[in-house]
């Protein structure tokens, strides 16, 4: 019993006397590369909003429905494409004012939008005329875009990428190393946007009330859309 134990103790200070094998990483450079690439857009994408109130329902149902005919008619004009006018289901709903502190059933309204691409800059202008002399509501949402907007954010990820790999080429020779294989890579593209500061396309608004123009007002002269991408890579070192 005593000669079994005393192997087993051996076997055991034998284990620990072994040599413990460690991996260690791989030395790597890390860099951040950015890319954008500007367009002057294509086209440009508004919506008009016909609403009514009316006493009784199929009056304000009727009123809406005459002025999105009108709007048709106008639009299908400059967008004659199968998908340039998009029509919304019609909406409906009581309208309610305090009278004396009390809440009072005023009318019904019934509200309709027309979401329409003009793929011609030139004609927005006279478009937007021949629409202001409708009895719309509004017109909202106006804004600009490129019909080749995934192409040219992959121009913009190309160009972040050729610039994190001299980045990280200008660390190795700082240092005075070789850089070596690709390890992995990550980008982060962003829509199309103005030159002004944050994401996505601007858009504008304008709200009519007796032809006279209120709130934010919009603007017929686009600015250069923006596609931007920025690109993290880590190679190994040699």
């Amino acid at each position: 019993m005593r000669s079994i134990l005393t192997s087993a103790l051996l076997l055991v200070a034998l284990g620990a006397c072994q040599p413990t094998t460690t991996t260690t990483a791989p030395r790597q450079v890390h860099s951040v590369g950015y890319g954008h690439v500007t367009v002057y857009p294509n086209y440009a994408e508004l919506t008009v909003d016909a609403a009514f109130t009316r006493p009784r329902l199929k009056d304000a149902v009727a009123e809406v429905q005459r002025v999105v005919d009108q709007v048709l008619a106008v639009s299908k004009r400059y967008a004659p494409g199968r998908d340039d006018v998009r029509v919304s289901s019609t909406s409906s709903n009581k309208e309610f004012d305090y009278v004396k502190g009390k809440e009072v059933c005023t009318g019904f309204n019934s509200t309709q939008s027309v979401t329409v691409r003009i793929n011609d800059l030139r004609q927005l202008s006279p478009y937007l005329e021949e629409l202001l002399a409708t009895p719309i509501s509004r017109i909202k949402d106006l804004s600009y875009g490129h019909n080749q907007a995934d192409s040219l954010r992959r121009e913009a990820d190309v160009l972040a990428l050729a610039d994190a790999m001299k980045t990280a080429d200008k660390m190795c020779a700082a240092l005075h190393v070789k850089r070596g294989a690709v390890l992995d890579i990550s980008d982060n593209s962003s829509p199309e946007s103005s030159n002004a500061p944050g994401w996505g396309r601007p858009s504008a608004d304008i709200e009519l009330y007796s032809k006279g123009f209120g709130g934010r007002g919009f603007k017929l002269s686009p600015e250069l859309l923006r596609f931007d991408s920025q690109c993290h890579l880590s190679a190994a070192l040699e």
